[in-house]
């Protein structure tokens, strides 16, 4: 319960925002995702049960009360013979029964069973929305992965028309020249190749954007042909340290915690079994109206009104040692609960450290990209200028081009690995929905 007041908090957060503007922020797209996606709706589904199953009748705790009633009535033909002598026969001879009570009943001691179904109870309430929490981490991180792939794609896309523009520009500029005498028809065949691979780059560019957007609006849960125009910046986050992660991963990682609940579980399983070992007592009273008319018999009327108590008192010798079988089992699923959080703990650490150095590598290469482009652009000035001089023909013009359009590649490539590295490291040490809330 408390969750799904944090996600409803979490959501008008979010959703402060307009969602008429033209350009689909992040937020929005949270915002939308968490309204309208079915893995939150199943993960609070399963949060609603548990809230409804912990309560003390689940537990055992409380009494039972039980209020019965009944009626019947029966035709026998009687023939009867007394002892001095008298005889009687009668036909269809009716009988005629009334009974109802209310009967109360209350286990007062079970070898405190009821108090351990009552922590179980708690902890799976608790792992229920730890569960819906690490739902909620990995769809954030999931649109926010396939947000920043839209962006990625998109300024591919503008690179690729950029490139286009060049070609078509260099193309007019060899027919010109074809024309007045200046250039060569080879010239305009090698610009006009160019001009064409640079179209159809630009086509699948074009293909590769639209199939991102609708991956984005399967997440968002809405029409797959939305068109869908995303801010064209990737921020990275410089203050990550992977100590600070670490004990965040520790603290609040879903998975670890996943992990540490079944270890409770298991332990109040055994508890439970071993309070199979304790005697019950439990106390129970009644009160009761039964009335029986007969053509035949002794009497032919007999009612009774009236109140009982009692007390019952259960211990159980002997069952076959299967309380002893349990119990072990019981314990060897506990042991299989602590080693499976360690080795989950080990996995976590492991894939923390991996992809805190892909970070870090991603953010080196993001300086060094962007330095390698400074000079890229600079030799692509002089080499347009050389080639207007005639100084530098068309193929040596291209080979400049493409290492212009593969720094500014391997830039925007640097980016989307570094920012997918940071959502997975926020992701892995629960932090993702809180950050990406104080984004502004």
């Amino acid at each position: 319960m408390k969750l799904r007041i944090t996600i409803t908090a979490f959501i008008i957060a979010l959703g402060m925002l307009t969602f008429a503007q033209d350009t689909l922020k992040l937020k929005d797209a949270i915002v939308l995702a968490l309204q309208n996606n079915y893995s939150i709706s199943l993960a609070e589904n399963s949060v609603r049960i548990s809230d409804v199953n912990n309560s003390p009748g689940m537990a055992g705790m409380l009494p039972k009360l039980d209020v019965t009633g009944a009626r019947s009535i029966s035709l026998n033909n009687s023939k009867a013979e007394y002892f001095d002598g008298r005889k009687r026969d009668v036909a269809d001879a009716k009988t005629n029964n009334q009974s109802a009570g209310i009967q109360l009943s209350w286990t007062i001691f079970d070898g405190l069973n009821m108090f351990i179904q009552r922590d179980k109870l708690n902890e799976l309430q608790q792992l229920t929305n730890i569960q819906l929490r690490g739902v909620v981490e990995n769809l954030v991180a999931q649109v926010s992965r396939v947000y920043f792939d839209i962006v990625v794609q998109q300024k591919l896309l503008d690179l690729y028309h950029e490139s286009l523009q060049i070609s078509t520009q260099r193309r007019k500029f060899a027919k010109v020249r074809l024309e007045v005498g200046k250039g060569s028809e080879l010239t305009y065949l090698q610009s006009t190749v160019d001009m064409n691979a640079d179209s159809a780059n630009y086509m699948r560019q074009q293909a590769v954007v639209q199939n991102a957007a609708s991956d984005l609006n399967l997440l968002l849960c809405r029409d797959l042909n939305t068109n869908i125009l995303v801010e064209k910046n990737i921020p990275v986050n410089d203050g990550l340290i992977y100590d600070d992660l670490w004990n965040k991963v520790q603290e609040q990682s879903p998975d670890l915690q996943e992990a540490r609940s079944a270890i409770n579980l298991a332990n109040l399983t055994s508890k439970e079994i071993k309070s199979i070992r304790m005697p019950r007592l439990s106390i129970n009273t009644a009160y009761s109206y039964s009335k029986m008319q007969s053509d035949v018999g002794t009497f032919l009327s007999n009612r009774n009104l009236g109140f009982s108590a009692g007390v019952t008192l259960n211990y159980n010798i002997f069952n076959g040692f299967t309380n002893n079988q349990k119990l072990k089992a019981a314990q060897i699923r506990e042991e299989s609960a602590i080693q499976d959080a360690e080795l989950q703990k080990l996995s976590l650490e492991a894939n923390l450290m991996q992809v805190y150095n892909d970070f870090v590598t991603n953010k080196k290469l993001i300086h060094f990209e962007d330095e390698n482009i400074q000079f890229a652009r600079l030799n692509w000035g002089i080499a347009q200028e050389k080639y207007k001089l005639g100084a530098m023909n068309d193929i040596e013009l291209r080979d400049t081009q493409k290492k212009l359009l593969d720094a500014e590649n391997r830039l925007i490539q640097s980016l989307f690995r570094c920012k997918s590295a940071e959502i997975e490291l926020l992701r892995i040490s629960g932090q993702l929905s809180d950050s990406v809330a104080k984004v502004e």
